[in-house]
């Protein structure tokens, strides 16, 4: 494992977060704010990448709206390398589902990842608070057939 490697794709990610959103708050959630379920469709190999449709149906647990959100795909490798991100949402009311599809190349290891269970892909919700305070979150999710 490359330690610096690791770092640099940490440092790329974050100030791609920070671009997109202001300044990033990390905190430690005793609670799970955000989960759900996903699917997938389209899958094709493409030497050694797999072009995947990845569907979501989250939800917001919170007890408050969120706004700005940006559902991104994070590798689950130790470089965590951006995949790309869904559309982003204006506004995620509290304790209301949100359904989203969008089309990612992933490494064979990563989909291979996905399809043994408990595997789920690596998302990371970028949102603001009531307050104007911006987190970062993730999801606890399971694969399960979702109607689209």
């Amino acid at each position: 494992m490359e330690h610096s490697g690791s770092a640099s794709a940490w440092s790329k990610y974050a100030v791609l977060a920070i671009v997109l959103l202001g300044t990033v708050t990390v905190t430690a959630n005793n609670g799970r704010e955000f989960s759900g379920y996903f699917d997938m469709s389209n899958v094709q190999q493409q030497g050694d990448l797999v072009q995947v449709t990845l569907h979501l149906q989250l939800f917001n647990h919170g007890s408050e709206d969120v706004k700005s959100v940006l559902v991104t795909l994070v590798d689950s490798s130790p470089s965590m390398m951006l995949r790309g991100s869904f559309a982003p949402l204006k506004v995620w009311k509290h304790q209301q589902r949100i359904n989203l599809s969008q089309e990612f190349f992933v490494s064979q290891r990563e989909y291979a990842e996905w399809t043994a269970a408990p595997g789920q892909p690596n998302l990371v919700i970028l949102f603001q608070d009531a307050k104007g305070n911006t987190w970062q979150r993730g999801a606890q999710i399971s694969r399960r057939p979702l109607v689209r």
